[in-house]
């Protein structure tokens, strides 16, 4: 963004008698306590391998040749453990777009460590400051703090002068280490409005606002709106399973500017509206134009049209051809590379290359078609209620209507089918960028994790166990078992299912309907245990065959973020056992069903005994994929169950002779 010309000089003129600001609290830099080098641990969570001690931040406009915004942050940790070394190599961002940049400037920082009882400093060099390229406008300043060590106290302090004066840094309260001081203070001339979004779980300590007038006679009438937000004594953000990214619920606030209005001017609104945000995509280069090329693959289309005469066998034949020369790299894009015919010619792109020819050549094959703006699971969650923010996006898809459905299609994964994103794409909304169909669509799974386990097995009174299994994967389990199925080969892939799971030994495994991606994934295998050689007495059973629930995934007493699986599930294990010839069922599992509230799953477990014949039923069904934190505790409990019950075994006990 080209930063503001003179005709700001009144602005500057009355704010620059006021750019050094004072942060109340703040321990001197390079001056540490004994009591901080003395802390062994930090007694609200003494498993913590580190804390922030306190974390300073604060924003100023300053006018030099042209206006520009300065941000100043002072950070120091204690070191408690080796696991925490890694705090001690930090990294600060910045941005550069053209002639416009950020700078990062007046890195300082010491390390003290007591040391027979005297304290030891040692200082951060130079040369030990380097710079690194980490994408297309972004850098990062990086530096590891020198002679850490368990006990250390790192302080560290920077400077950043950024030329894009409408756009303040974000500011993280909350980290993966607890922080016991957090505090972000910003003096903002009034003439510009902006909006401030809090986000994450814990409360402000402190929240304040103030006017203040800048303190330049020229224009006594000017004020700067200063602001003050604290947090105190915040948690460690714990990373846990079935998440997003942490950063959808670390406690932060960010910025977005509304509105500028300088004196004697209208005001400019800044954020705009999906409208206007459309109509620019519509018109860049690497978006919308990339739309109407198409000479490139007009033969190839020509060709499916002529075999295919029914649109859902086009739409199906166009995704495959684009899935099958299409070699996506790694990279989530909203804007492509270069062009879509380069991607076409080296058969290669980004999300945005490869999705953008997707929709390019269904709008010319004469489908209802458009681009979908997408933000994916580990780039965080977009709020729909947020003024307009294209960078809050990193991914496209495409999107179709067919026969009154609407479909979601993204020919980066080659293993998924038509309407089905991969599971990265599933999070909350996308934007549909299409001039007279402009909303917010739903990024759903379109097909449960499915897992269907069966297995017939004979037991003989030696302990030994001999029999056939069968797993059968449907939706999104079947892709992830064929995508690692690809990744490590065939003939690899089944070596390892043939290998021991506890006492059970799986071989001559088979894999079927590997390549018909409409149809469940099947893998055949033989099953065998050896038994002690000798007549047993009494026979003991794992039912679940080494398969079951070992460790529950929730292991916070508390969690304040939401359970996001991504896909609802649906695991069925059936296992019919025939027990040897005078014995009978001393100990068997009692048949029990849980259900989560809501209807949001159930677990059943079910036990049947006839005759010589045991069958064992497991059935785990969760039916939504995002639970909150309200009902935590029920599914952590509900997965407690499971493993209880799935840890019981089967006695078999040989039957006396009755006189």
């Amino acid at each position: 963004m080209k930063a503001i010309s003179t005709k700001l000089l009144v602005l500057a003129l009355c704010i620059a008698g006021a750019v050094q600001h004072a942060v109340a609290q703040a321990p001197k830099f390079g001056k540490v306590s004994e009591e901080e080098l003395k802390m062994r641990m930090y007694d609200k969570d003494t498993s913590a391998a580190a804390v922030i001690l306190s974390d300073f931040g604060s924003t100023r406009f300053i006018y030099t040749n042209e206006l520009q915004v300065v941000f100043e942050r002072h950070l120091r940790i204690k070191i408690f453990k080796k696991s925490a070394y890694d705090w001690a190599d930090i990294v600060v961002p910045y941005y550069v777009k053209g002639t416009d940049k950020e700078r990062v400037t007046n890195v300082k920082g010491y390390t003290f460590n007591l040391e027979k009882g005297q304290v030891q400093k040692d200082k951060l060099e130079n040369n030990s400051v380097f710079d690194e390229q980490t994408s297309e406008n972004w850098l990062a300043k990086k530096f590891t703090m020198p002679n850490v060590k368990e006990g250390s106290v790192i302080d560290v302090s920077y400077t950043v002068t950024s030329d894009f004066v409408y756009n303040l840094r974000d500011w993280e309260f909350q980290h993966s280490i607890p922080t016991v001081w957090s505090e972000y203070r910003a003096r903002i001339p009034e003439y510009f409005d902006y909006k401030f979004q809090m986000q994450g779980y814990n409360m402000l300590y402190k929240s304040e606002t103030n006017r203040e007038a800048a303190g330049n006679s020229a224009s006594p009438d000017m004020q700067n709106k200063a602001y003050v937000w604290a947090m105190k004594d915040v948690p460690a953000l714990k990373e846990e399973k079935y998440i997003t990214t942490v950063r959808d619920y670390q406690s932060r606030i960010e910025f977005e500017l509304q509105r500028v209005q300088y004196p004697g001017q209208a005001p400019r609104i800044m954020t705009g509206d999906w409208s206007s945000v459309t109509s620019d995509l519509m018109l860049a280069e690497r978006f919308g134009t990339q739309l109407k090329r198409s000479g490139f693959y007009k033969e190839e289309l020509a060709s499916i049209q002529g075999k295919y005469k029914t649109k859902p066998e086009q739409l199906a034949a166009v995704f495959d051809l684009v899935k099958s020369r299409m070699k996506w790299n790694g990279r989530g894009a909203i804007y492509a590379d270069a062009t879509i015919k380069k991607a076409w010619d080296e058969r290669t792109g980004n999300s945005a290359d490869i999705n953008l020819l997707l929709t390019s050549m269904l709008l010319e094959a004469g489908f209802d078609a458009a681009p979908v703006l997408v933000s994916t699971r580990d780039h965080g969650r977009v709020r729909a209620a947020m003024p307009p923010m294209v960078s809050k996006f990193n991914y496209v898809v495409a999107h179709v209507k067919l026969d009154g459905k609407e479909l979601l299609l993204d020919a980066t994964d080659p293993l998924v089918t038509v309407g089905m994103l991969p599971a990265r794409c599933l999070n909350g909304q996308g934007r549909l960028i299409k001039k007279d169909d402009q909303r917010w669509v739903d990024l759903l799974p379109a097909a449960n994790s499915t897992t269907m386990f069966s297995a017939a097995l004979t037991i003989n009174g030696k302990g030994e166990i001999i029999g056939t299994g069968r797993e059968s994967a449907g939706g999104y389990r079947a892709l992830n078992m064929r995508k690692s199925i690809l990744e490590e080969g065939e003939s690899k892939f089944t070596e390892s299912l043939a290998k021991e799971v506890g006492d059970f030994k799986m071989t001559k495994p088979e894999i079927k309907n590997l390549n018909n991606l409409g149809d469940a994934l099947d893998i055949t295998y033989d099953i065998s245990v050896s038994g002690s050689g000798r007549s047993n007495d009494i026979i003991y059973l794992n039912p679940m065959l080494g398969r079951g629930e070992k460790e529950n995934p929730f292991k916070l007493t508390e969690r304040l973020y939401p359970v996001d699986f991504a896909t609802p599930i649906d695991e069925t294990y059936i296992c019919s056992f025939t027990i040897p010839e005078g014995y009978e069922v001393e100990e068997a599992p009692k048949s029990i069903a849980v259900n989560l509230p809501e209807n949001g799953g159930r677990f059943m477990y079910m036990v049947q005994h006839e005759g010589n014949t045991l069958q064992v039923m497991s059935k785990v069904n969760i039916n939504k994929p995002v639970f909150y934190a309200p009902e935590y505790q029920y599914l952590k409990e509900f997965f407690n169950q499971i493993i209880a019950k799935h840890a019981e075994q089967i006695v078999l006990k040989k039957a006396t002779a009755s006189n």
